[in-house]
């Protein structure tokens, strides 16, 4: 599941890259929320359920704009969940 979540966040930062519909700032914001993500995978007293909170609330305003995006963006929380870290 750790090599799913990788790869998807991976895919992310390369779509984030050609949404040019994003200011710098926002498009930094989800960049930090997926660096986040990524850096806190090994810390044993993460909470994920709130990392995918937070990250659906991110990208929320995305859903119909970006489905694409907002597909994978839900694919991250998902794992999350499902990792129960």
């Amino acid at each position: 599941m750790r090599t799913e979540l990788e790869a998807t966040i991976s895919k992310l930062h390369e779509q984030l890259a050609d949404v040019s519909e994003l200011n710098a700032e926002e498009r930094e914001r989800l960049r930090a929320e997926l660096d986040e993500i990524r850096e806190t995978l090994d810390q044993q007293e993460v909470n994920s359920a709130s990392l995918a909170e937070r990250w659906n609330q991110q990208v929320e305003h995305f859903r119909e704009s970006h489905p694409v995006l907002t597909e994978n963006a839900g694919r991250v929380a998902d794992m999350l969940s499902q990792m129960g870290i």
